[in-house]
């Protein structure tokens, strides 16, 4: 590394400028850092600012830019760095940022962040805290603390910080996840419930298929294969910043064709015949979107606008509150109890990793093993006896 001196001219008087070669880019360019100094300074002073900066060169403590403020350096990181990264999993970096990280930080210069603070920060998310009307839970922080922890990462690499401050923070220990579901008597009285009602067709694919709430909401007709009773996974709906999109599912793995139940089946015959119904109905105001859950008049239903609609209607009728996407669960659950093979479980519920499976749904399965148990202690003596 080196570095040198030069005389500038302006119309207000001269200027130092300190240059330090940084050696050479992956792409033969060279790296060079400017630093220009207030009018006046001398000679000497630019000189001693040049060996200071190449002494903190070589001990890894040099940034580019020390100005530079906690909420410049994230909202620049979240608009450069995460365009690859879905609509949904952008919103979700932004809210923790917007709600949490730049209040807290945000006027902070980015080279003054130190681990204890963040530390302390997160310690009092776990309580009631001016940010927040209710302690977060262990998992809020952790997701919190995930995008953080990233954007400080890209900020080592792009060479605004010596190290990580993020890096060596200890965080509570999540709960493992429970999946809330109805008891067989529940589910009934919700298949009840919405016999006959704009419910029947949406709550019946959720509970048999397991599909997620946007899976749902994207699927078409030609995804149906009536002949051999099978439905075709491969589009998510989602709705961010008053823009409905449909894209392809974030894994390989949700993209996946699978068997429907013959009660299933024959509810998707009846409705496929009220949608053509519907099309002749409303003539040139009818939307075409071929979707299979969709309004009297074709449009697209809307993720939240079907969230907020199953709650309601849980009230209404008198039963447990329970998320739309537990419904997924209750499909898991169903499957598990019956005795499908996990392996079988994950294709179907389109999770990526059988661990996935296993951890979201092992008290599930723990149930199962104790009745095996029993069914393998009869059999051991009646063989044994």
């Amino acid at each position: 590394m080196s570095g040198y001196v030069r005389k500038r001219n302006r119309k207000d008087g001269y200027v130092w400028q300190v240059i330090v070669n940084r050696g050479v880019g992956s792409n033969g360019e060279r790296l060079r850092d400017y630093k220009t100094l207030p009018v006046g300074t001398t000679k000497k002073v630019a000189e001693q600012t040049l060996r200071e900066m190449l002494t903190a060169l070589d001990n890894q403590d040099y940034t580019k830019d020390s100005s530079i403020t906690v909420e410049a350096y994230l909202r620049q990181w979240l608009e450069v760095y995460n365009q690859h990264k879905s609509p949904t999993t952008i919103k979700g970096y932004r809210r923790n940022l917007e709600s949490y990280i730049i209040p807290q930080f945000g006027k902070l210069k980015l080279k003054d962040l130190t681990t204890l603070a963040i530390q302390k920060f997160y310690n009092s998310l776990y309580e009631k805290s001016s940010l927040s009307d209710k302690p977060l839970s262990a998992k809020s922080v952790k997701n919190l603390h995930i995008v953080f922890n990233a954007a400080l990462k890209r900020a080592v690499l792009l060479e605004l910080l010596k190290k990580n401050p993020a890096q060596n923070i200890e965080l509570k220990k999540c709960k493992r996840y429970q999946a809330d579901i109805y008891s067989e008597q529940e589910l009934a009285q919700l298949f009840n419930a919405v016999r006959g009602t704009d419910f029947e067709l949406p709550i019946t694919i959720l509970v048999t298929m397991g599909l997620r709430r946007g899976e749902l909401l994207a699927l078409t007709w030609e995804k149906i294969d009536f002949e051999h009773s099978t439905i075709t996974i491969d589009q998510n709906f989602i709705h961010i910043d008053s823009k409905s999109i449909v894209k392809a599912p974030k894994t390989e793995a949700s993209i996946r064709k699978i068997d429907a139940p013959n009660v299933l089946m024959d509810l998707l015959r009846r409705e496929r015949v009220s949608y053509l119904e519907r099309k002749l109905k409303h003539g040139r105001d009818f939307h075409d979107t071929n979707l299979v859950v969709c309004k009297d008049n074709g449009e697209a239903v809307l993720p939240d606008s079907l969230t907020q609609r199953f709650t309601r209607f849980l009230k209404r009728n008198g039963l447990r509150h329970l998320r739309i996407h537990d419904l997924r669960h209750e499909n898991a659950s169903l499957m598990l109890k019956a005795g499908v093979n996990p392996k079988i479980a994950q294709k179907r519920l389109g999770h990526s990793h059988y661990s996935t499976t296993m951890d979201t749904y092992s008290h599930i399965l723990d149930g199962i093993e104790k009745d095996s148990v029993n069914l393998l202690e009869s059999s051991l003596k009646t063989i044994m006896v």
